[in-house]
């Protein structure tokens, strides 16, 4: 599957059901309240700021960058602690919302990004990068190149914290599920019928994803246990920085 692939989907999603596309909690299908669904990005960027404030990481607070952004949950609830916050999103329809729900003017800057890289932000532009249950819908040839560029546009001294699984817990009974729903969506799409989208998962090995962080040029703070991919996949949240 490739980024136009995941546009199509996540674009479909954007128009059907968004928010319980962004948060699937299963009793909250149709049924968010917008202001329950922000409140819980403003719960999370609270926590995620009270740990780098508890790990002493000095980070300036002027530039961040909201990777996977869609309506706008976690890009806003930043926008209390960033002079500046830019969304990113493959899907047309979620940037449309985010703009629609945006109540912060110019501190959130929304962009359509449809390739797999960053090449609309220049080296070094942000301060803090953040990325949540975003990078495991994203092939993982597509998710390595975004891992390279979110080290390529974080700004020395700057903070990246990004969150990716690493294998299913159920290892072959995943992979098995996986390939069949790949292949009855290639087959669907060559016949010419649109199906309704697929959320699919994906992941990278711990090990690797060190290794690319670190060969990128950027340096491993922590890693930590995550569990916002669900109970079927181990995952995990990175926090590193550039020298």
């Amino acid at each position: 599957m490739d980024v136009k692939d995941l546009q199509q989907d996540w674009d479909a999603f954007g128009r059907s059901d968004p928010l319980w596309a962004i948060l699937t909690l299963p009793q909250k299908r149709r049924k968010w309240d917008v202001a329950e669904f922000f409140g819980t990005g403003k719960q999370e960027i609270d926590a995620l700021m009270n740990e780098v404030d508890l790990l002493a990481i000095p980070v300036s607070r002027t530039r961040a960058l909201d990777f996977g952004c869609g309506a706008g949950r976690l890009t806003q609830a930043l926008a209390e602690y960033f002079q500046e916050v830019h969304g990113v999103d493959v899907a047309p329809s979620m940037i449309e919302l985010a703009e629609r729900f945006n109540r912060c003017g110019d501190k959130c800057r929304y962009h359509l990004n449809d390739r797999p890289s960053l090449r609309i932000f220049g080296d070094n532009s942000f301060d803090f990068i953040y990325s949540s249950i975003t990078l495991q819908h994203i092939d993982p040839r597509d998710s390595r190149k975004y891992i390279e560029e979110f080290v390529r546009t974080l700004a020395p001294g700057g903070l990246l914290v990004f969150q990716i699984p690493s294998a299913p817990r159920r290892y072959l009974r995943a992979r098995i599920k996986h390939a069949i729903a790949v292949r009855l969506l290639w087959l669907f799409r060559r016949i010419g019928y649109p199906p309704r989208p697929i959320m699919t998962m994906h992941g990278i090995e711990r090990m690797e994803v060190e290794r690319l962080v670190r060969e990128s040029g950027a340096r491993i703070i922590s890693v930590r246990d995550d569990r916002s991919a669900g109970d079927d996949w181990l995952a995990y949240r990175y926090l590193a920085t550039k020298p």
